[in-house]
Formats: structure tokens, C-alpha cells, sequence
């Protein structure tokens, strides 16, 4: 697993409160699943975890969720082979746990998005079948 201690950002105001913006490229090698990069440029809210559980979890950007935010946001948004939404949702849980979030937080984060994520990983799935189909 690799941890980015430092991690270059900009905030600003998105629709929904303060987004984040990567200012360089960010290399993830997580279990023996294919690594990625969360290129520089890329937008993230923070760890969106239910609004029902921000008080009691972290806020949005923290950055004791930040590298798992980012690493989440980005698996969501693009599906990539050989990566499942529940090796996403470990990955998410196994960085904030790693970057200090306590047992108790960690665990809300993680069935939040367990349980409340499903939307959205669909929704990009949906999305990449109706561009096959569009071929």
C-alpha cells in the first residue's frame, strides 16, 4: 500500500461545500489489484461519506481521509479493470485507518460508503454500457 504523507491541493468552492483539486499526479499500489493515478487536475469532494455521519466521521477534507478520499473518488468515477466497488471501499477504509482515523470513525466511514456508494458505482457502469452501446 502506498501512503502519500504530503499530498499538493487546492480548495475551493464547489456546488456542495469545498472541493479539493490534485496539483500533481498521485501513484496508488494497493494488494495485488491493478495500481492507478489519480492524475493532477483531478476534482474530489472529500470523503462523501453520508452527510447523516460528517459530525461523528471527519469532516469532508481532513487529512487523515484525504489519500483515501481521493483514491475512492477517483476508483468510482472511472471503474477501472480488475477493480470492484468492495476493493474500493477497502481501499478507502485500509488508508484512513492507515493515516490515523480511529477504529470507530474508520468503521462509520466504511459502512457508509458500503452501504450508501452503490449509486454511484452503478451509475458510472451504466454510463460506460450506454457509450459501448453508442459504438
Amino acid at each position: 500500500m502506498t501512503l502519500h504523507d504530503e499530498i499538493r491541493v487546492s480548495i475551493f468552492s464547489g456546488g456542495n461545500g469545498d472541493c479539493i483539486r490534485v496539483l500533481e499526479d498521485l501513484l496508488y499500489v494497493y494488494e495485488n489489484l491493478p495500481p492507478f493515478t489519480v492524475p493532477a487536475g483531478f476534482e474530489s469532494d472529500g470523503a462523501s461519506v453520508p452527510e447523516f455521519l460528517w459530525a461523528t466521521v471527519s469532516p469532508a477534507i481532513d487529512p487523515r481521509t484525504l489519500d483515501g478520499a481521493l483514491a475512492h473518488d477517483y476508483l468510482y468515477r472511472t471503474c477501472p479493470e480488475g477493480w470492484t466497488r468492495k476493493a474500493a471501499d477497502s481501499l478507502f477504509y485500509d488508508y484512513i485507518r492507515a493515516h490515523g482515523l480511529s477504529f470507530f470513525r474508520s468503521q462509520k466511514a466504511y459502512w457508509g460508503v458500503r452501504l450508501f456508494g452503490g449509486k454511484a458505482w452503478r451509475k458510472k457502469e451504466e454510463q460506460d454500457k450506454e457509450m459501448e452501446e453508442e459504438k
